[in-house]
């Protein structure tokens, strides 16, 4: 066989090759847009059958709250976003993305981090709470307080990391039949910031985990003593 046929035919399997990539990633583009729009409107659907509203995006969102996964990275932006009244309380949902780059050159690549943040209005600002698994990344206001308080359950100080910039508050909302409720779930992040609870978990949100995290976040807040609740909004 001449070398110039070896030649054409890996010409040709090349150009088979290229041509197949091409259109392979075209196939993805089209099926991740498709997906997508499916989403957005399973999502729309979901908050109109509950009287709720829903937006593709809402730039304001991006640094409504702080601490771990938010202000990190860059390119940060909210959506998917839902926004209603739950159990008498205002409520809030939406995808949070940002993105990080690795690299120089050509070995620079970009990964993007998605969250999904669900969290209820108070109605009362409290002092900040994070209760986070031990041992994840982004332990909630860790740097800012650098305290990791102990409420005396091993099994509890073993599991979760509790940080607050009020001990005693911290306390009186984890007490001993709040901690036995959090240890059914140990891989719950969730925190009070300003006059909300937020619980941020990896990936993007879908109607079913919307109300399964409701659902916790409802068992909580039941949970917190009334005389805390009564502390917080002072005297009548």
């Amino acid at each position: 066989m001449s070398s110039a046929l070896l030649g054409g035919g890996f010409a040709l399997f090349f150009v088979l090759f290229v041509v197949g990539f091409i259109v392979l990633a075209v196939v993805l583009v089209r099926v991740g847009i498709r997906q997508a729009r499916e989403r957005r409107e399973a999502l729309a659907g979901f908050a109109a059958a509950r009287e709720w509203t829903y937006r593709e995006a809402d730039p304001s969102l991006v640094d409504r709250f702080h601490g771990s996964p938010f202000g990190t990275g860059s390119g940060r932006r909210a959506s998917n976003c839902l926004y209603g009244r739950h159990a008498g309380r205002a409520m809030l949902a939406f995808d949070y993305h940002y993105t990080t780059s690795s690299g120089t050159g050509e070995d620079r690549s970009t990964t993007t981090h998605s969250y999904a943040v669900v969290a209820l209005n108070l109605g009362v600002r409290v002092p900040a709470l994070a209760v986070s698994p031990e041992g994840t990344i982004g332990r909630f206001f860790g740097r800012l307080t650098n305290r990791d308080i102990q409420l005396g359950s091993p099994a509890f100080d073993h599991a979760f990391t509790v940080t607050s910039d009020d001990p005693r508050f911290a306390i009186d909302v984890l007490h001993p039949q709040m901690v036995q409720l959090l240890l059914q779930w140990p891989a719950l992040s969730w925190r009070f910031e300003g006059d909300s609870m937020v619980v941020v978990n990896r990936g993007t949100h879908a109607p079913i985990q919307v109300d399964a995290t409701l659902a916790v976040m409802d068992a909580v807040l039941a949970h917190v003593p009334e005389v805390v609740w009564q502390r917080l909004r002072g005297p009548v």
